[in-house]
C-alpha cells in the first residue's frame, strides 16, 4: 500500500504564517482595509508566495475557517456528547465539552476575531452552525423525543446555541481567564441545571 504523502514543512509554516498576519491585521484594522500586499509585507513573505496558496484576501480567509472549523468539528466527536459524562458532584466536565473550550481556547485570536468583526458575518454563522450540531447532538440523548421538552426543540437548539455562543465570547474578550476545564463544566451546568443553586421561582 503507498504511504500517504505528508505535505511540505515549508508550506505548512507558510500557511500558517499568512493565516496569523491577517488575523493580527483585522484585529488593527479590519478586514475591508486588508490587502495581498499587507498580508504578505506583516507575514514577512512576498506576493508571489501568496498566490501560490491562494488567490485572493478572501481565499485565504475562507481556508484559514474551513482549516480551524474543520478541526473543531473532529475534535468533538459528536456521537460522543452525552450528558451522562458530567458528574454532578464534582463538576467534572464531559471530554466533548471539555475539547470545545480547548479548540476554541488553541485558536482564540482566530475566533475572538470571527465573533467581532462585522464584516464577515458567514463565517460568523458557521460557526454558530458547528455549535448548534453540537448542542443538537446533546439534547438528542436526553430527550430524543418532542413530546420531552417543554419547547419546539429548534427554539432549544437556537436559545442554547446563542448562550453557548455568548459564553465564548465573553470568556474570549476577557482573556480566557478560567480554564477550558472551568469553562466546560460551567456551561454544562448551566444548560442542564441553570444558573441557579436552587429555583427561585418554586418553594
Amino acid at each position: 500500500m503507498k504511504a500517504k504523502s505528508k505535505t511540505d514543512p515549508r508550506i505548512v509554516r507558510s500557511r500558517q504564517m499568512f493565516r496569523d498576519a491577517l488575523i493580527e491585521l483585522i484585529k488593527e484594522e479590519g478586514y475591508n482595509s486588508l490587502t495581498v500586499q499587507k498580508i504578505a509585507a506583516r507575514a514577512d513573505l512576498n506576493r508571489a508566495t501568496f498566490y501560490l496558496h491562494y488567490r485572493d484576501k478572501q481565499d485565504l480567509m475562507q481556508q484559514s475557517v474551513n482549516e480551524v472549523f474543520n478541526e473543531l468539528t473532529q475534535s468533538l466527536h459528536l456521537s460522543e456528547v452525552n450528558p451522562s459524562g458530567f458528574n454532578y458532584q464534582t463538576e467534572e466536565p464531559h471530554p466533548a465539552f471539555l475539547r470545545l473550550f480547548e479548540q476554541i481556547g488553541l485558536h482564540a485570536d482566530f475566533y475572538e476575531v470571527i465573533l467581532n468583526e462585522p464584516n464577515l458575518p458567514d463565517f460568523t454563522g458557521r460557526l454558530t452552525e458547528v455549535i448548534s450540531r453540537f448542542v443538537n447532538a446533546g439534547i438528542d440523548t436526553v430527550a430524543p423525543r418532542d413530546d420531552q421538552l417543554n419547547v419546539p426543540r429548534e427554539m432549544l437548539v437556537s436559545y442554547t446555541s446563542a448562550a453557548f455562543l455568548g459564553v465564548i465570547g465573553w470568556w474570549l474578550k476577557n482573556d480566557r481567564q478560567f480554564s477550558p476545564k472551568y469553562m466546560a463544566a460551567k456551561t454544562m451546568l448551566l444548560a442542564i441545571k441553570g444558573p441557579y443553586a436552587e429555583n427561585p421561582f418554586y418553594s
